[in-house]
């Protein structure tokens, strides 16, 4: 595999050489400070953007497109990374050494056609998909009480948002939502593609690189001229008070969702050692908190925790009967105690880290993991693979336990449901 980053001012063209798959993939992201408006109409963009277009201006008439080249229909994607927001879109689509056509750069200018020629006319979004993608964003949003799980984690956040104001959710805010026009939206498409820092990625076994970077180089205009990112890494420093919150709803399981915020780690301890104490707690198949809250205790229908490195905190999610809220609770807050005493065995960190190396090995198994690595070692300097996977291998009990004592137990919610 060859890599390569060629700056182009405006932005950069990484292209990733490799014969291992069928397929090129080929993505443009864009990255900016989050926002919570930006969150909101980001999200209406990137569905929008991939419905139709000025040359294509039905969703049958892209869909027809992408069969004669080969190619799965246009993906598009929000995510939002600690302080950053990214926006990424991409297209996928076999090797023309399969099929009977060099059809690259046809799919290179299909993914130029939905970005910079999107379905607009006099400054406004095209009505038809606007109120289509309105509609959805609007049903997806006053439908999330129905989802408890993912209800129990949004109110969880916003209790973890005190001090931090970009700890928040991808979800769209419906306030800001009903504020939204056809041309306050093309505004927005226009901060999109002008004041973002904007990465151009293609992965496969591409012919002749040079003339792949003429023909990104010469379609591509963006007119860019983006801030300073911030740092992506959301920075605890003050603990909050513990603060409790509960919900009544019509569901047949209660939820609760804990959130522990992090203070004062080492860069080698956030990147490595908290998803190892993170496994050890509730992220492995075999965690304590399974063990011994689920499985001894049978005081749960399901239980894990999940580490978000550039959020700097841990959350744990439960599925329970209300009568054994406090149980569940208290159980909880021992296991985590536990860790911090040392009250785990060898075979609980092994397991721990065989489940984060797994992970580290799929990095190369297909171009969308690998474009995602790249863009991850842009943006946020993560390290290279070998390293990570040794460093994996080096964290020690004793890194686990000073860690533990480094997290704070910041917010609980508790939605209560039938049962």
């Amino acid at each position: 595999m060859d890599y390569k980053k060629i700056e182009n001012g405006e932005y950069d063209i990484h292209i990733i050489n490799n014969n291992k798959f069928h397929t090129i993939d080929f993505r443009v992201y864009f990255t900016s400070n989050v926002t919570k408006e930006k969150i909101t109409y980001y999200n209406f963009l990137v569905s929008i953007l991939t419905s139709a277009t000025k040359k294509y201006d039905t969703k049958e008439k892209l869909i027809k497109k992408c069969q004669d080249l080969y190619s799965l229909y246009p993906t598009s994607l929000l995510h939002r990374n600690g302080n950053l927001l990214t926006c990424k879109f991409g297209i996928s689509t076999v090797n023309s050494k399969y099929i009977d056509t060099d059809n690259l750069y046809d799919n290179i200018l299909l993914l130029k056609e939905i970005l910079l020629n999107p379905l607009v006319e006099n400054n406004e979004f095209n009505k038809k998909y606007f109120d289509i993608t309105m509609k959805e964003l609007v049903n997806e949003t006053k439908t999330i009480p129905e989802e408890p799980r993912l209800l129990a984690n949004i109110k969880l956040l916003e209790l973890l948002n005190r001090g931090d104001n970009n700890l928040m959710t991808s979800y769209c805010d419906m306030d800001i939502l009903n504020q939204i026009d056809r041309k306050n939206l093309y505004q927005k498409y226009l901060e999109l593609i002008h004041d973002n820092k904007i990465d151009i990625f293609i992965a496969g076994n591409i012919k002749d690189t040079e003339k792949v970077v003429k023909f990104i180089k010469d379609n591509f205009k963006f007119n860019n001229n983006y801030s300073k990112l911030n740092d992506g890494m959301i920075v605890h420093h003050k603990p909050n008070k513990l603060i409790t919150k509960e919900l009544e709803g019509n569901y047949s399981q209660s939820k609760i969702s804990i959130g522990y915020k992090f203070y004062g780690l080492s860069e080698y301890e956030n990147r490595y050692v908290a998803f190892i104490l993170n496994n050890v707690l509730g992220g492995g198949a075999n965690s304590l908190l399974m063990r011994y809250i689920r499985e001894e205790k049978s005081l749960c229908y399901y239980i894990n925790s999940y580490y978000n490195r550039l959020d700097n905190a841990i959350i744990i999610n439960s599925g329970i009967n209300k009568k054994n809220y406090e149980e569940v609770l208290k159980l909880q807050k021992e296991v985590f105690n536990d860790v911090i005493k040392g009250k785990f065995t060898k075979r609980d960190l092994l397991e721990a880290k065989e489940e984060l190396l797994f992970d580290l090995s799929n990095v190369y198994e297909n171009n969308r993991n690998i474009i995602d690595y790249y863009y991850g070692r842009c943006i946020f300097n993560s390290d290279e693979l070998n390293k990570k996977i040794n460093m994996v291998k080096n964290v020690s009990k004793e890194d686990i336990m000073k860690l533990a004592k480094k997290l704070e137990l910041n917010a609980v919610f508790f939605l209560k449901g039938d049962l």
